[in-house]
């Protein structure tokens, strides 16, 4: 009996990718634009993507066989997840794999800001001490963190701030989260969280409603000393207005590691800005969590050995 198919966008950490050589027949897509995926999926019943491509309607409507759609990751916005559903479509993902290598890629960029990290390392490379200015840090202990976003992320987020700098946390959500709570965290709206960090953190999937939700208003409610951070999705924040607070001083600096265009253009003005970090969308890219991400091949074999999965994103 021959095994079933399944589509990748690209590859795994070996790990995942030899739990489901023994169960399937693994075929590479030939490119991640949908008229191509649409004719490499019509004969395949899985499919696993990263972040590249899109699962859309159209490719899972010509793919009769098709049972599952697994995510290599948390962040599902790059598969149309109505559609999967209403065509009986497992879609599968990996919850718990991203959880601390964000929370602590989160705290890294607070510190590097804080800390001025980058900025002073530029100058030590080209020669230079003091001689620009005498450089003043900030402390995280007693300051206040505002967390947008209180979910597995979000709340590990707060446990380190919370327990290890001693942060005063503010978090806002769509309901109160216990485990914040207990570290003492305060459920508050969007306006008086953001009037009232010294840090403010994203930590929300990308949702019609989350799109651009911090954009020139809410930036003019944060402190001129504040922080803005974000580790979810590049459009939850409108750019260009962030590069214009940025640019006014009407916030202190950013940390970020995704962009409403990815890669990041080279003619970004972010790119040439001392009061901003930058790393490349891959604060979940540890050699643990590649491998915890990887083993969503796990469910799309448990979903094609007809059983239920661990981490369903929808029901069908």
């Amino acid at each position: 009996m021959s095994k079933p198919k399944v589509l990748l966008l690209d590859p795994f950490h070996p790990r995942g990718m030899e739990l489901l050589k023994e169960k399937a027949e693994i075929v590479f897509a030939r490119g991640t634009d949908e008229d191509t995926l649409v004719e490499d999926a019509r004969d395949v019943q899985g499919i696993a993507v990263r972040a590249r491509g899109f699962i859309s309607r159209r490719v899972m409507e010509n793919a009769p066989q098709l049972k599952v759609v697994g995510r290599h990751g948390v962040g599902v916005d790059n598969i149309d997840i109505a559609a999967a559903t209403e065509l009986g479509i497992w879609v599968v993902n990996t919850p718990l794999a991203t959880v601390e290598p964000v929370a602590e890629h989160t705290i890294a960029l607070m510190l590097a800001l804080a800390k001025l990290v980058v900025r002073t390392d530029r100058l030590m490379r080209r020669g230079k001490w003091r001689e620009q200015g005498d450089f003043q840090g900030r402390e995280l202990k007693g300051k206040t963190l505002g967390i947008i976003g209180s979910g597995r992320i979000g709340a590990r987020v707060a446990e380190i701030a919370r327990l290890g700098f001693n942060m005063e946390i503010l978090y806002s959500d769509v309901r109160p989260n216990a485990r914040v709570e207990e570290l003492g965290g305060r459920h508050c709206p969007l306006d008086d969280l953001l009037k009232a960090s010294d840090f403010v953190t994203l930590h929300v999937p990308l949702l019609p409603e989350t799109e651009h939700l911090i954009g020139e208003r809410e930036l003019n409610l944060m402190k001129p000393t504040a922080y803005l951070l974000n580790l979810a999705r590049g459009k939850v924040v409108n750019e260009a207005a962030l590069i214009a607070a940025l640019q006014a001083g009407r916030i202190a600096g950013a940390g970020l590691d995704v962009y409403e265009v990815e890669p990041l253009p080279p003619d970004s003005p972010l790119l040439h800005m001392e009061n901003v970090v930058l790393t490349p969308h891959m604060s979940s890219h540890t050699e643990e969590a590649l491998v915890a991400m990887s083993l969503v091949t796990q469910d799309i074999v448990a979903v094609l050995n007809g059983q239920t999965p661990q981490f369903p994103v929808n029901r069908v």
